[in-house]
């Protein structure tokens, strides 16, 4: 047994290690001054677009996303990314069409983000306030009254009122920021149609 966690330990080492997690990700990404390079590979059109779409609403496979995303994922967000669609030539009306709903998809998804970080936000400022001031009230009446049973409420309120910004600020906030900086990354995506 110890042998094997020997072995997971040796392997966990190896490839947590940022020089090896940087040579990973220069050969992968073809990474260079210009930034990292995704290659999508089709054989027809119909593995890019949804074939239940039509008209208006023509939309890309769900899995064109996931595949952009997995692959970005690995990636610092400022980093710029050439998306490569390889292996098929497309139309030029396909190819503005891809381009057309890959900008789209990303910047409905950075406005959802950015709504979901903007309620995140408020919601710390709002706590932050109540917790500020019932700590004033707090020091209020400690100091300045024999209210003893209010200053114990006041003083739990603003602990958990703090103590649930500071939370949400650290698990979430800092989640929905990164996550709107991922999405911005691929909306500022470059498309290329290599044959």
């Amino acid at each position: 047994m110890n042998s094997f966690k020997s072995k997971m330990m040796e392997k966990i080492n190896i490839y947590s290690d940022k020089s090896y997690l940087n040579g990973y990700i220069k050969n992968e990404y073809l990474l260079d001054d210009k930034g990292a390079n995704i290659f999508l590979k089709v054989y027809n059109k119909y593995d890019l677009f949804d074939s239940r779409t039509d008209g208006n609403q023509v939309d890309l496979l769900k899995s064109i996303y996931e595949y952009i995303e997995d692959k970005s994922s690995m990636l610092d967000s400022d980093i710029p990314i050439v998306l490569h669609i390889t292996g098929t030539k497309l139309d030029s009306k396909d190819q503005q069409s891809v381009k057309h709903i890959l900008k789209e998809h990303y910047a409905i998804e950075l406005y959802k983000v950015q709504k979901e970080y903007d309620r995140c936000k408020n919601r710390i400022i709002n706590l932050f306030a109540i917790g500020m001031g019932a700590l004033l009230l707090y020091s209020f009446f400690y100091f300045y009254t024999d209210f003893g049973y209010l200053s114990t409420i006041l003083s739990f309120l603003f602990t958990f009122a703090l103590m649930e910004a500071i939370d949400l600020y650290i698990d979430k906030l800092l989640v929905i920021k990164k996550n709107r900086e991922d999405t911005t990354q691929n909306l500022l995506m470059n498309i290329t149609f290599d044959d």
